[in-house]
């Protein structure tokens, strides 16, 4: 296939600062993602009323639809000031997690490899994410994401 686009590297840099007893910490970590081509920012309303569908994630492209094997960073970023929202990750088995954004906050995955476990057993495998989702607490809150693919 040929292209006109010019496959970057993506660059993650997470900086915290803090300063304790005067003294200031700075920690920084990055990490570079080769060859994104496709990428997909976008904001988006999330209601309180029940869990939406964020992202979906097969071997096929589609509408609203990422390569699963493709994604290589994805971001959610809460953008209210006041609620937090919830974000649920879905296996294939249909087991999930679920992780709480509080305002302003950012949930980062680096691959769509999770596993869950409801009776606390050993950790057997990782397995595919199909989809995350999100629901706001009270009231319906903005969120930014982010895919970035290969």
């Amino acid at each position: 296939m040929a292209t006109t686009l010019t496959a970057s590297t993506l660059k993650v840099t997470v900086t915290e600062n803090l300063t304790s007893n005067q003294q200031p910490l700075n920690y920084i970590n990055e990490v570079s993602f080769a060859n994104i081509i496709p990428f997909d920012p976008r904001i988006m309303l999330i209601p309180a009323s029940g869990g939406v569908t964020v992202m979906l994630f097969s071997t096929t492209v589609a509408a609203g639809q990422f390569v699963r094997d493709n994604v290589k960073y994805l971001r959610i970023t809460n953008k209210d000031d006041t609620n937090f929202i919830r974000v649920r990750v879905t296996k294939t088995s249909a087991e999930t997690f679920d992780v709480k954004v509080n305002p302003g906050c950012t949930f980062m995955m680096s691959n769509l490899k999770e596993s869950a476990n409801s009776n606390g057993g050993a950790f057997s495998a990782f397995v595919d994410v199909d989809n995350i989702s999100a629901q706001a607490d009270t009231a319906s809150v903005y969120i930014e994401y982010f895919v970035a693919s290969i």
